[in-house]
Parts: C-alpha cells; structure tokens; sequence
C-alpha cells in the first residue's frame, strides 16, 4: 500500500502495529547473525539501494524534569542510515554502534511505504519469534523475582529490647 502525505506512515494499514515499530522493539535482542541473514534476504531482490550509508553519531537526549520543563540530559550514540526501496525512502536509527541494524530497520520502512508486503514476510517471522523470545526471558525474569518475594505478614512478632544494647533508651 503507498502512503500519501496526508496518511499517517507510522500505522499500518490494518490499524495494528507496523513490522519496523515491532522490530524496534525487539532488534536489540538480534544477534549480528540473524540481522546479516534478514539483510542479505531483503538485498536479494535487487530493489534497494542504500542512499546514505551507516555512520554513527551523537544526539542530545532530552527529558523533562517533574515541572515539565526540558532537560538536555547528555549526548546517546546511535546509528543511521537510509535506503530506498524502488524510489520510496526509509530511515533507521538505533541507539549503539549497530550499523546492520540502521539499515535493517531503514529497509524494512522503506518496503514497508512501498507496500512490499509479501517481501517483509521473513522479517514479519523472525520478528514474531524475538517477540517470543523476548516474552519468554521476561517470564521468566519475573518467575526468578517472585522466587525472592518476602512476605513480611507471615513473619513471627518479635519484640526487641533496646536495653540489651547497653545504653538507655528512656
């Protein structure tokens, strides 16, 4: 589906989350082996091609403090880069030293604008399995969490005398 400027690009068609929006979420889980793999996958069709390879650089972060005013909190490293897909643009950025995953993520929004569905497929599974990965450690982080949980309401009343401690306590 192509985008005119007036449409949102950050939806999907459908109304559901677009695959760059979850692959963002979940690409720092990747290892370089299956970004190279997705990257190599969508390089294949011949329809890219990277218009401002991947560079890093620095951004200013800034929050706003509990009045809600902005506070420049210090400069993040991230990577960019951009690719177009049959003319249509795309842009990726990610925090870190990662320039497999700028571009993965430039492409993926790229095809995603052009409406290249059926070539986002692979990427749409292997987005749907770091989902699962990602859902199973936090489960499983919170199971190992919950194993420490002090319930301080089954404790045994004790009184402690101060006194014992050899000074006075009046």
């Amino acid at each position: 589906m192509k985008y005119t400027d007036s449409e949102d690009r950050r939806k999907a068609p459908n109304g559901g989350k677009t695959i760059k929006s979850r692959l963002l979420r979940v690409i720092g889980s990747a290892d370089t082996g299956q970004v190279a793999a997705l990257l190599d996958g969508l390089w294949a069709s011949g329809r890219f091609v990277v218009q401002r390879a991947p560079r890093c650089g620095l951004i200013m972060c800034t929050v706003s403090d509990p009045f809600d005013t902005p506070f420049h909190l210090g400069e993040v490293l991230v990577s960019q880069a951009e690719v177009r897909c049959d003319g249509q643009p795309g842009c990726g950025v990610v925090c870190g030293d990662a320039p497999e995953q700028a571009l993965l993520l430039a492409a993926v929004e790229a095809a995603e604008l052009r409406g290249c569905a059926e070539m986002l497929a692979s990427v749409g599974d292997a987005v749907r399995r770091l989902e699962q990965t990602k859902q199973e450690h936090a489960a499983r982080l919170s199971r190992l969490a919950a194993a420490t949980r002090v319930r301080f309401d089954s404790m045994k009343k004790e009184r402690v005398d101060f006194d014992s401690l050899g000074e006075s306590c009046e």
